[in-house]
């Protein structure tokens, strides 16, 4: 284990969090007043996310947290002067030379005292991995390996579980699977192939069982607003939602700036993934929980309870939109956390 920086310790869960450095604590306080205020302006949330007071003076802090890297990366003044000489190398390759031997970039994540639980996540369609900025900070305070998969959605549901297989190949022991949406199927698919997942979490999220197949499922009015899309040369068809009706049908309790940008930033799926069988259920072998979002408009809230209920998931239900990770990031984090603390002392 690294040694961290930044210690946390989660008691109580999940009513009462106690926290020694104040990173989850800052998060979790600021998260709160958000969502129960609604005052979430872009420009006061990086603000605050950036001048987080924690016992660090603001000058010293670019030089300490550049030093505390490269002792993760094993390396001296040399490799500082490798890393700043910007003009004879890229980033990309600087980062590759400093970083030779290390098993994975991936143990370099947590900013808390280490859980010794990995959390990987995956996303929906018309979203990335991003779709969980606001979720990983907490995750990372409170310790976690985190690694949000980037699905590719471009081909079929086989190539979007390999690219998040790909991910838990760089991870060792014990690892909490968590889908949103479609990544909910992806994760029903993944979990049943790697002896290292020891829990899953869905989050507003198909979990469909043996066979099945999304399509299949009635979905809610705002899918109404998709339209499909030929690319050139006929390759395939690809879903878009549209611009306008974005926020109105996938993120009505976001804010409408930054509801904006998730619209113009949308990764279509491929159509081809609605129609893909299911071909393992991690879901009958392994715990689960289960976020309702009880004002979602494309996966129906009676839906996501059928799910919840035939998994025997612990399940919990938030006044949201499909977009649960964006607007509900505290409870969606309590969830993950559950999971990793119950699943970890089996």
């Amino acid at each position: 284990m690294l040694k961290q920086d930044v210690h946390c310790s989660i008691v109580a869960f999940p009513q009462s969090v106690s926290v020694k450095s104040g990173h989850t604590y800052y998060h979790l306080a600021r998260m709160r007043a958000e969502q129960a205020t609604g005052e979430r302006g872009i420009d006061l949330r990086l603000q605050k996310r950036f001048t987080t007071n924690i016992e660090v003076e603001s000058e010293a802090l670019p030089r300490s947290t550049r030093r505390r890297f490269l002792r993760y990366l094993g390396v001296g003044a040399a490799s500082t002067a490798l890393v700043s000489g910007a003009q004879a190398l890229s980033p990309v390759a600087a980062l590759a030379t400093t970083h030779k031997g290390a098993t994975s970039v991936a143990q370099f994540s947590p900013t808390g005292s280490a859980s010794g639980v990995n959390v990987v996540l995956a996303h929906g369609v018309w979203a990335d991995g991003s779709s969980y900025s606001r979720v990983i900070p907490l995750l990372l305070a409170a310790g976690h390996i985190v690694f949000a998969a980037q699905l590719p959605l471009t081909t079929h549901l086989a190539g979007d579980v390999t690219a998040t297989l790909g991910v838990l190949g760089q991870l060792q022991g014990p690892t909490v699977l968590v889908g949103h949406s479609y990544g909910g199927a992806v994760i029903t698919n993944v979990g049943a192939t790697n002896p290292n997942v020891i829990g899953l979490v869905y989050a507003s999220a198909f979990a469909p069982n043996l066979g099945e197949v999304l399509g299949q499922f009635q979905l809610g009015p705002g899918t109404a607003n998709l339209y499909p899309v030929t690319y050139p040369n006929n390759v395939d068809t690809f879903l878009f939602l549209n611009q306008q009706k974005f926020r109105e049908s996938f993120a009505q309790d976001v804010d409408p700036l930054e509801a904006s940008i998730m619209a113009t930033v949308q990764k279509p799926g491929n159509a081809a993934i609605f129609g893909d069988p299911t071909t393992s259920v991690a879901w009958k072998t392994l715990p689960s929980w289960y976020l309702i979002s009880t004002n979602d408009r494309m996966i129906p809230p009676s839906l996501q309870q059928m799910f919840a209920s035939r998994m025997k998931a612990t399940t919990i239900s938030v006044p949201s939109s499909h977009a649960s990770i964006v607007s509900h990031p505290v409870q969606v984090f309590e969830l993950i956390q559950a999971a990793t603390k119950v699943s970890a002392n089996k």
